[in-house]
């Protein structure tokens, strides 16, 4: 590492843990999960984060999610179950990590917005996780407004992770959803948002996209030239028109996990506001990329500021908290 990165310790927003209550569920399920379960321990995300030097990591929990504990019973019992591990976890280690809280499935309305009050009001968790969609709809349907009204009173910030699209059905062991089709669910997600105009009507949510947003600044340009046209026979008072598109769509954060290559970075970098994008390394479902990840990131050019930016400012603008921790990591040569 360069001897002038060498104190930018990162703050890592893309970091999830698989408790063996967790894991266990997951093992048991006859859901493909798309890649294998990995092992998970405190001591492997701290030895990774002193690896990538990582000075925080913000916890989260990946997909399925809670919803793959069935009945509503048990999976708002796992959802509670991981964020109180969640938070002993922190409590632990306050200087090392955080956590976005977990819901159960937004379609069980009173049990998401029970346990929004649980994680925001009582463990002060830094956000909480979504997914890109519930029952096959995205995070923009009506039927989600009051998830979005009790966060937006919050200014909660809120990570969306992609999970597996009922579209999508397994056809190739070589075409697993978290290799191509969760990015496209973080685009699908993200649109939805913005053309129902959901991200207008609750500006207070500070939104960060997975995976430097799949392929939403690719197609950004799209979306404004069409959108007008497409749909003006059901956009609402909400939704946005013509460059509004492209303002709101600009609102959103990026993480960086699985995205520090050269090809990414040169279209997020351009596009995106340099303010809003996060590192993220996605541990411990990476599989061992999060090294080379980091390797392109750290190799890329990029300036000293916007590196800071990226690496650890931009995420202590969203999470203050974190900028008052006094961080130990492991410096790399």
């Amino acid at each position: 590492m360069l001897r002038h990165l060498a104190a930018m310790a990162k703050i890592d927003v893309h970091h999830h843990i698989l408790p063996d209550f967790y894991h266990n569920v997951l093992a048991q399920a006859d859901i493909p999960v798309g890649t294998p379960i990995p092992k998970w321990s405190p001591e492997a995300s701290l030895k990774i984060m002193d690896e990538l030097h990582i000075g925080t990591s913000v916890l989260s929990l990946s997909a399925p999610g809670a919803m793959i504990a069935g009945d509503v019973p048990k999976v708002r019992a796992l959802a509670r179950q991981w964020n109180d591990y969640a938070a002993s976890i922190r409590a632990d280690q306050p200087e090392r990590f955080g956590f976005f809280g977990a819901l159960p499935g937004l379609t069980d309305m009173q049990g998401a917005i029970a346990e929004i009050k649980h994680t925001l009001d009582h463990l002060d968790a830094e956000g909480i996780t979504l997914f890109t969609s519930y029952d096959g709809k995205y995070l923009g349907a009506k039927e989600f407004e009051p998830i979005w009204a009790e966060l937006d009173r919050r200014r909660a910030v809120v990570h969306i992770h992609p999970v597996h699209s009922r579209s999508a059905p397994f056809t190739s062991p070589f075409l697993p959803q978290p290799l191509i089709d969760f990015p496209h669910e973080s685009t699908r997600t993200a649109c939805d948002l913005v053309l129902s105009g959901r991200k207008r009507q609750y500006p207070n949510c500070k939104i960060i996209l997975s995976h430097a947003g799949g392929t939403l600044p690719y197609i950004s340009e799209r979306l404004v030239a069409l959108g007008n046209s497409i749909f003006a026979g059901i956009r609402d008072d909400n939704s946005p028109r013509g460059d509004q598109i492209m303002d709101d769509l600009k609102t959103f954060y990026f993480d960086l996990a699985i995205s520090g290559s050269a090809n990414v970075l040169d279209t997020l970098l351009k596009w995106a506001p340099p303010h809003h994008i996060l590192y993220g390394s996605d541990f411990p479902f990476a599989g061992g990329a999060e090294h080379s990840f980091d390797s392109k990131l750290e190799n890329y050019i990029m300036d000293v500021p916007l590196r800071q930016m990226c690496y650890r400012d931009n995420a202590l603008t969203l999470l203050p908290r974190l900028g008052s921790l006094e961080v130990p990591v492991t410096q790399r040569n």
